[in-house]
């Protein structure tokens, strides 16, 4: 006698086949392949997944799409911040600064003129304090020496019986050491005082208002000593050496202080910049050194007094003749 088939399980599914599970296709998960699953890799590599991925990362903003070799391009021309300077960096110092421009030492000093009848209360005011600061630096490092060092009176006659006498100072170990402490406290207290009033003139060829009080604001004062002992010791050494030495080092080192304040170098690399601009431009540098030193010179024979008018100018020719060679920019003369 038969068995009648058993009833079909609850749910709908057929019956399992032999094995207990049904074959692939069927009532299951459809094979790799079908619609649903991802399909098998391509032979060679895995690919990014052309539908349901990621697709990758967008570059940066502001940049272009990758070329095909390199990288990324350089930026285009014009971009802010670049230049076209060999080895894709921009040159040292701040924008603006460039091959040095058309200059000549009457301009110069048409400028210089200009620019101090237009701000001379507080040019002359900065000057008077500052020339009364180094005056009064100067006696007291010449009474120290006095009072450390031995007097020696002598005394001569002459075949009529006339008598005379003398007192003469020398210099001892105590004067040596006050004229070694003098020197460097001479030297710290004028890159100071170059500190505040440079950065006043600067502030002049930038086209600024200024007051007394903008040559009384140190700037970068520690760095500007440093520098200007450099200077101070490079100078001294050459004038030791049969003077000359020591004038042209004066010449090639002129820019020092006004490139460490105006471009915020370090004290070497002002140096470094005074000279190679110098270097460049030797020619100039040379006749607008002399012309600083002529207005100096003819400043001291007014009895001195001139000089409140003669350091100002100077000064500010040096500022504009540094900008000018530079690449740099000054204010424009003023009706």
């Amino acid at each position: 006698m038969n068995n009648p088939p058993p009833p079909p399980p609850p749910g709908g599914y057929p019956p399992p086949g032999q094995g207990g599970y049904p074959p692939p296709g069927q009532g299951g998960y459809p094979p790799p392949g079908q619609q649903g699953g991802y399909p098998p890799p391509p032979p060679g590599g895995y690919p990014p997944p052309q539908q349901g991925g990621y697709p990758p990362p967008p570059p940066p903003s502001g940049y272009p799409p990758p070329s095909q070799q390199g990288g990324y391009p350089p930026p285009p021309q014009g971009t802010p911040g670049y230049s076209q300077a060999p080895g894709g960096y921009p040159p040292v110092g701040p924008p603006g600064y460039g091959g040095a421009q058309p200059y000549n030492v009457g301009e110069a000093f048409s400028w210089a003129w200009n620019k101090f009848t237009k701000n001379a209360g507080p040019l002359i005011i900065a000057t008077i304090v500052y020339g009364l600061i180094l005056i009064v630096l100067q006696v007291i490092v010449n009474l120290l020496q006095a009072a450390v060092s031995p007097g020696v009176s002598d005394y001569s006659s002459s075949g009529s019986g006339f008598s005379y006498s003398w007192s003469s100072t020398s210099m001892g170990l105590g004067g040596i050491l006050i004229s070694i402490v003098g020197w460097f406290v001479s030297l710290i207290v004028g890159a100071a005082i170059q500190s505040g009033y440079i950065g006043g003139v600067l502030d002049i060829a930038n086209g600024q208002q200024v007051s007394v009080g903008s040559f009384f604001r140190p700037r970068n004062i520690g760095q500007v000593i440093v520098a200007g002992l450099i200077v101070g010791v490079i100078t001294t050494i050459g004038f030791f050496l049969c003077i000359i030495p020591g004038v042209i080092a004066s010449i090639m080192l002129v820019f020092t202080v006004v490139a460490l304040l105006d471009r915020n170098l370090s004290p070497v690399d002002a140096v470094k910049t005074s000279f190679d601009l110098s270097k460049a431009n030797f020619g100039n540098v040379f006749v607008t050194w002399l012309a600083m030193v002529a207005t100096a010179f003819v400043g001291a024979l007014l009895c001195g007094v001139g000089l409140i008018v003669a350091v100002p100018v100077a000064a500010l020719i040096l500022v504009y003749a540094w900008r000018r060679l530079s690449g740099g920019q000054v204010a424009p003369l003023t009706p």
